[in-house]
């Protein structure tokens, strides 16, 4: 007799009927996915005549996606995030999964005495034993700790106090848990860089986005950072501060997975005029006022029970969601807008070198093109190649490819693109995605850079 489905096997069961009966992302998602190979897999047994899919395997699966968004439906992601969700209200948190999940106080722990931490996470008996109480695998490669954070440097830099009244340009950067902890330089980069272009920067109080938290099924920590988000960005962006990210995971959180469904919820429909009979959505989510921007008219009497706001932040009001995504922008996008606009600096300097650029997940997501190809086209003297990234994948999933238990898969599904990196061998690679960073630090012995670190190089070897 089958062991009976909870709710959370039901809706991952619901998932594998429907991809099964479409089939479309059976070679789609082959080579930089396990959730969907895995899936068919389990699929294809039980329709030839073997074993049934069981709740425990229903449950691994879960477990296997890592929310890169590549797969094509938006509601398939999303079943999949609520179910582990699910899980976790019913069977608890691993306390190993706690721990690592929170990327922020680890940083904050760590970055309270570097020197200790240092000596603690690279000591060959002390490293071991930190992996071993926190589920790390014992092959993971942990990150040095830098001498000064970026939370203190900002404080130094006076970056946390706000513009005075009439600054024309200004922006809040939300610098991301990896950069304020790990790779500091990249945010200072990335301040230096806009205020070479006149452009205030002011640094808001701030936590973690949410994406580690929401990865492992952790709801209440997940809603908890997106309040706190979403209330303080709100609040700057009202005083006409536009959000800018350097963490493309970050910017897809706040850009695309916190607004999802909002435009659907009663007090947008209200604000906009929607109708008894119709809904007015945006018919494109760039920037506008209300009263600018094209809609297109949806008959409630055809999506009214399928277009709601009733996702994972329905519980967050609606209108400081979409205020907050619809003034946000990845730093790429944002400094590739100016360049457009004729207000980039563009002095730049030569920057020799076969560079190899790969555009992480979370920055295809948004929707943005490649801004950094673009920009990094300007400096003289670069050569500059890019990897698709729906076609190789590196394989760190953020804190997933920390996890003992998923150590064998990461490297597993970074092992193409590492082998593509090594046929180009270019002086160095290039990613704006800090977990990608640590991938390839962990997989290979090229130098990495952010994207913003080049630019900033060509603007110091420009000739005055």
């Amino acid at each position: 007799m089958e062991p009976e489905m909870d709710t959370a096997e039901r809706l991952i069961r619901k998932v594998v009927d429907a991809c099964a009966d479409c089939d479309i992302c059976r070679n789609l998602m082959d080579t930089n996915c396990l959730f969907f190979p895995t899936m068919y897999k389990l699929w294809d047994r039980e329709q030839e005549g073997g074993a049934s899919i069981t709740p425990q395997e229903l449950r691994s699966l879960a477990d296997l996606c890592n929310y890169c968004a590549l797969c094509p439906c938006p509601n398939i992601r999303e079943d999949i995030i609520t179910a582990k969700t699910l899980f976790i209200d019913r069977d608890g948190l691993n306390p190993f999964i706690r721990t690592l999940e929170d990327v922020e106080r680890v940083g904050k722990l760590c970055a309270a005495v570097p020197w200790l931490s240092n000596a603690i996470l690279q000591g060959k008996l002390t490293s071991k034993l930190i992996k071993k109480t926190a589920g790390i695998h014992i092959k993971r490669k942990l990150p040095s700790i830098p001498d000064e954070n970026f939370p203190t440097l900002a404080n130094r830099k006076k970056l946390n106090e706000k513009a005075p009244a009439g600054t024309n340009r200004k922006v809040a950067y939300f610098a991301g848990c990896t950069a304020r902890y790990i790779f500091p330089q990249v945010a200072n980069t990335a301040v230096d860089v806009l205020q070479r272009n006149n452009i205030t920067v002011y640094y808001p109080d701030q936590n973690c986005c949410g994406m580690p938290s929401m990865l492992e099924g952790d709801r209440d920590t997940t809603l908890m950072f997106a309040q706190r988000t979403i209330h303080v960005l709100n609040e700057v962006v009202k005083e006409g501060y536009d959000v800018i990210c350097s963490c493309p995971t970050c910017g897809y959180m706040l850009k695309t997975v916190f607004r999802r469904g909002a435009y659907y919820a009663k007090e947008y429909q209200d604000l906009v005029g929607g109708s008894q009979r119709y809904m007015k959505i945006p018919d494109t989510v760039t920037n506008g006022t209300v009263e600018e921007r094209p809609y297109r008219l949806l008959d409630k009497s055809t999506y009214g029970n399928i277009l709601k706001d009733d996702g994972y932040f329905s519980g967050i009001d609606p209108l400081k969601r979409i205020r907050v995504a619809e003034n946000t922008y990845d730093l790429g996008q944002y400094l590739l807008n100016l360049h457009r606009d004729g207000k980039l600096d563009d002095r730049l300097g030569p920057v020799a070198g076969k560079m190899l650029y790969y555009p992480p997940c979370h920055q295809r997501e948004q929707g943005i093109g490649a801004p950094y190809q673009e920009l990094l086209a300007l400096i003289p003297e670069i050569s500059i190649e890019r990897i698709k990234s729906t076609t190789y994948c590196c394989g760190i999933a953020g804190i997933m490819g920390f996890k003992r238990d998923f150590h064998h898969a990461s490297m597993q599904m970074g092992r193409g693109l590492m082998e593509k990196i090594k046929s180009i061998d270019p002086d160095q690679l290039v990613t704006d995605c800090l977990s990608c960073r640590l991938q390839f630090n962990q997989m290979s012995n090229y130098p990495v850079n952010h994207p913003i670190e080049i630019l900033l190089k060509a603007y110091h070897r420009a000739r005055r």
